[in-house]
């Protein structure tokens, strides 16, 4: 039997602080000596496990500077995995509009996709529907899907409508920190309720996005359906590393 690498149980060390909170987004991490002294290894262990949550997003490493929890900018320009631009590539900064907050039992393949436990409250979902502008024009709806265990606070207020980012919100009010997402995209048509919400006809082509967010240990903590308006606008995804 293979044995363990070290820095993979140093990692998951690291990641239990996170989820307790003890280092908050933003926050620096101690210096790699005082990391190796705190877990009894030594330095190259401590750099291969904070490389693998750099690659997993969870921190960055700002030379001169030290290793940093990932946050989400409150700035209303800054939208982490949003991947909605025109077709010329012009991004465009998002407007959300809340249209409804709901609490009510998960659907079969949402409570399937975020993990939720068989019991009478365990599958429990807050469901937010939003219409969200971009250029001031309707470009998609979307219904959002959140676990009432970790959201149990989530009011309308603290989704206000505005430009701040959902994750920004997850992660400075309910210490939820989205690392990564997986996008499902496929074409389908607009239904009378999206063609109304996106002002376009019952029957246009649009695509349909499903969404599942996920944080530390790859924990699912958001699913989300988005119809995209996709007349002027496609989903767009850059890859390498531009060189």
């Amino acid at each position: 039997m293979a044995t363990r690498p070290l820095y993979k149980a140093v990692k998951e060390q690291l990641t239990k602080s996170l989820i307790a909170g003890e280092w908050s987004p933003g926050a620096v991490l101690p210096s790699e000596p005082k990391l190796a002294q705190r877990y009894k290894v030594g330095i190259s262990t401590i750099r291969a496990a904070v490389r693998e949550l750099e690659f997993a997003n969870v921190l960055i490493r700002v030379q001169g500077k030290g290793t940093f929890v990932a946050h989400f900018d409150e700035r209303s320009s800054t939208h982490k995995f949003l991947n909605i631009a025109r077709h010329n590539g012009k991004e465009e900064a998002p407007f959300r509009k809340v249209l409804a907050l709901e609490r009510i039992d998960a659907p079969p393949e949402i409570a399937e996709a975020l993990r939720l436990p068989q019991t009478v409250n365990g599958r429990k979902v807050f469901k937010l529907s939003t219409v969200v502008r971009l250029a001031a024009k309707p470009i998609y709806h979307s219904n959002v899907f959140l676990p009432i265990s970790l959201f149990s606070r989530l009011r309308r207020s603290a989704v206000a409508d505005g430009n701040r980012s959902l994750y920004s919100i997850y992660q400075q009010q309910f210490n939820v920190n989205v690392t990564r997402v997986i996008d499902c995209v496929s074409a389908t048509s607009a239904s009378p309720i999206v063609a109304k919400l996106c002002d376009i006809r019952v029957g246009a082509p649009v695509l349909w996005l499903k969404r599942i967010a996920y944080s530390y240990n790859d924990f699912p903590v958001e699913v989300r359906h988005n119809w995209i308006n996709s007349t002027d606008h496609c989903y767009r995804i850059a890859q390498g590393d531009g060189g």
